[in-house]
């Protein structure tokens, strides 16, 4: 069972599982965060539900990404063609 400890003049919150530190928040002035660098023993694993829907943001992201270097990719690939057939005096169709 993790055990938290509050230092109020760093606004940090951390949470130890025996002499392990597991997760640290940061609260206050600086904006709530949480990170956890080691569940603690009894922690709930997620629902596979968000999981899922990580995962399907993960690979949208990753899509959109992909066909915008497509697009770019292709974007200089014409105009390297356009400048090859303008120094070889070649006329565009």
């Amino acid at each position: 069972m993790a055990r938290v400890l509050h230092h109020p003049k760093l606004n940090v919150s951390t949470w130890f599982d025996g002499s392990e530190l597991v997760a640290i928040a940061h609260w206050g002035y600086r904006g709530e965060k949480w990170c956890m660098k080691k569940p603690p023993a009894d922690h709930p694993p997620l629902p596979e539900v968000y999981r899922l829907e990580r995962e399907r943001a993960q690979q949208e992201a990753h899509d959109r990404w992909r066909a915008e270097v497509h697009a770019r990719n292709l974007e200089r690939c014409i105009r390297a063609g356009e400048k090859r057939g303008e120094a070889l005096g070649l006329n565009p169709v």
